[in-house]
């Protein structure tokens, strides 16, 4: 029925000042997201900000090295196209957080008076991006860079099962899992596994992963990527 997608990053997760630009770009950027079933556009990036806990366990290391934060709206693309493949009947939803969390107040409150279309110009993001990134270097330092995601998927009947994984760097695992992503392509091809086999396009994970023979080798080696802080899954019984 329901689907949500909350991400964590320590400051800049050592990606550097491009991702100064990105984030500054994203906020004029339309959110794709399903409200009771059908997917609709708005304009809410850096807003409807709500708390995430990225843990399972309150023994677990990222308990502690994330703990619960505030996330807003941001527009990936997995609101859509993982609740269209999915068939959802309910809502979909992704947030984004960071730290430390002065940034999440300053965010919120520039993309409430900012117009949107001054974050899709160029020269406000770009010009933004620089005067904040002597500012942003001095708190990465104290902060790390940390990475964190929260799925959680609600059934018809109420179930929820919530998904959590942490990583001590955020550069580190984006390059781990586009690696990953690819020797799983390459030996799934050559394995005659039923992964999915594009001649050519463009293909999301869902798409390709779809079976769960060709999911599961790839869900292996993405939560044992070195620099894992842990992993787990929660489940919540409730019926409506």
């Amino acid at each position: 029925k329901d689907i949500d997608f909350s991400y964590f990053t320590a400051g800049l997760g050592g990606s550097g000042e491009v991702n100064l630009l990105i984030t500054n770009e994203g906020f004029g950027e339309p959110m794709l997201v399903f409200r009771d079933g059908k997917l609709i556009q708005r304009f809410t990036a850096g807003g409807n900000s709500r708390k995430a806990k990225f843990y399972v366990k309150d023994d677990e290391l990222s308990a502690k090295l994330v703990g619960e934060r505030p996330v807003w709206d941001w527009p990936f693309p997995e609101s859509a196209t993982v609740a269209e493949h999915l068939k959802i009947s309910g809502n979909s939803n992704v947030g984004m957080g960071t730290a430390p969390d002065i940034w999440n107040v300053i965010l919120n409150a520039m993309v409430a008076v900012v117009p949107r279309s001054w974050w899709k110009s160029k020269a406000f993001s770009e010009g933004l991006a620089r005067f904040s990134k002597p500012m942003v270097a001095l708190t990465d330092k104290a902060v790390g860079e940390t990475h964190a995601i929260r799925i959680d998927v609600t059934g018809e009947n109420g179930r929820t099962i919530s998904a959590v994984q942490a990583h001590e760097s955020f550069r580190r695992v984006v390059g781990q899992s586009c690696a990953e992503f690819t020797l799983t392509l390459l030996e799934g091809v050559d394995a005659g596994t039923d992964l999915m086999r594009p001649s050519s396009g463009v293909f999301t994970p869902e798409v390709l992963f779809q079976k769960r023979s060709a999911r599961e080798p790839v869900l292996r080696r993405l939560l044992s990527t070195p620099g894992t802080l842990n992993y787990g899954f929660d489940e919540l019984q409730q019926r409506i």
